[in-house]
């Protein structure tokens, strides 16, 4: 039988074609289907979903950051200008100090000697002139007797030689009295120069205030020199101290007396110091070492960073504060109340995909040229640049121009007549797959 079908297959060959088309079919279904899925997931129109916040009115400030060290509103390097042996050392690091209070002593011994040497010569002195002018009176008698005596026998005694001779010795015996009166002016520059040196041999503090530093111990061998050595360091009362803050020449423009500081200190990272600017120098930090290097080369350009000094005014009456501390603070140079404010991503965003309006879109640029505005409200100047905001209009995105000014970071201050408060802007989106 199985022999008999296959010699009617082979002699009718139809059956099988139609097999084969429809395998081919299926095949060609299953081929158009796959490339209609891959087409259809390439082009289908992404689920996009909005992130948006609430514009508000309400307060801003924006402020530059600057390095700095605290130290005391007034501090002295306390040494000695005379040379001896220190005696006594009354004393201690942190121990308070009054102005003209003795801090410690040098061996006062070979000072004393000299003073009671100068005071005895000063006293053979006076007696030696008390005889000059003994003599003086006599030579100046006698002279006076032989010209008297010259005038009344017409010349004829005592002679010429003899008149002569009385005037000399006269002459003598009056500059005699000259020396010895110099001499006692000598005897008693010396004596006053060794009491200030006795004076000296107390070292005193020239301020009320605490002690710093103590580089001095008993027996300690001292010589004055041109520069006197450093004994103490007292600083004036802690409970006011400055910040010298280090300011870029970017920003130093910016900077005013009497803007508010907060600062923190590593020292306690949590805690936040208030304060305000009390000076801000014309010259600049690094001046003196470019003066000299340009002085040394004039084609040499320096390419160190210019910055200027900040003295900033620190209430330290809880003495929390420290000479020395490092600092990192924040200057307020501008500040806006109850102004339209929006938050800084909202600037930023750019939709990712493009909407109906084929216009190029473009994003705030944050190193845009400023230029100057003045509020209304506060008559203040202050500096903005242009920008854009996004909104939602049925479902879509769409661009509004916006001045921008002020920056804390977080948020920012908007100028818009379209804008307004409580209406949502775009902050970013997230796309569906």
């Amino acid at each position: 039988m199985t022999d008999t079908q296959n010699i009617l297959n082979t002699i009718n060959p139809k059956r099988n074609y139609k097999k084969m088309f429809l395998l081919w079919g299926m095949v060609c279904a299953i081929f158009v289907v796959i490339v209609g899925g891959i087409y259809w997931w390439n082009n289908r129109k992404p689920d996009i979903t909005y992130e948006t916040q609430k514009a508000f009115m309400g307060d801003i400030s924006s402020t530059i950051s600057a390095n700095g060290t605290l130290s005391p509103t007034n501090e002295v390097s306390i040494g000695t200008v005379i040379s001896g042996i220190v005696l006594e050392v009354l004393v201690d690091v942190n121990d308070e100090v009054k102005k003209g209070q003795i801090l410690a002593r040098i061996d006062p011994e070979s000072i004393e000697q000299d003073l009671y040497r100068y005071q005895a010569q000063l006293e053979s002195a006076k007696a030696q002139l008390k005889s000059a002018e003994v003599s003086l009176d006599e030579k100046e008698w006698q002279y006076k007797q032989y010209q008297d005596l010259y005038q009344k026998t017409n010349g004829k005694t005592p002679s010429i030689l003899e008149l002569e001779t009385a005037k000399t010795a006269y002459n003598d015996a009056l500059s005699n009295v000259e020396i010895r009166k110099a001499s006692i002016k000598e005897i008693e520059t010396s004596i006053r120069s060794t009491e200030v040196d006795l004076k000296n041999s107390k070292i005193t503090s020239p301020i009320d205030g605490v002690v710093l530093q103590r580089s001095i111990e008993v027996g300690q061998s001292v010589a004055a020199s041109f520069q006197a050595p450093e004994f103490f360091i007292v600083a004036e009362s802690l409970e006011e101290m400055e910040l010298n803050a280090s300011i870029s020449e970017a920003d130093i423009g910016k900077v005013k007396v009497g803007q508010k500081v907060e600062f923190s200190v590593d020292s306690y990272p949590t805690k936040i110091f208030k304060a305000a600017v009390d000076r801000v120098n014309y010259g600049s930090s690094n001046a003196s070492s470019s003066s000299s290097s340009s002085s040394s080369s004039t084609t040499t350009t320096s390419s160190e960073i210019v910055s200027y000094e900040a003295r900033i005014y620190v209430d330290n009456k809880d003495l929390l504060l420290r000479p020395g501390m490092s600092a990192t603070a924040d200057i307020e140079v501008s500040s806006a109340k109850n102004t339209l404010l929006v938050p800084s991503s909202a600037l930023y965003f750019t939709p990712t995909i493009q909407t109906d309006n084929k216009k190029k879109s473009t994003s705030f640029n944050p190193f845009a040229q400023m230029r100057p505005k003045r509020d209304k409200k506060t008559n203040i100047q202050q500096e903005v640049s242009n920008g854009a905001v996004w909104i939602l209009e049925n479902g879509s995105p769409k661009k509004v121009e916006v001045e921008v000014g002020m920056s804390d970071g977080q948020n920012t201050q908007i100028f818009s007549d379209v804008i307004k408060p409580e209406m949502l802007v775009i902050t970013g989106q997230k796309q569906g797959k």
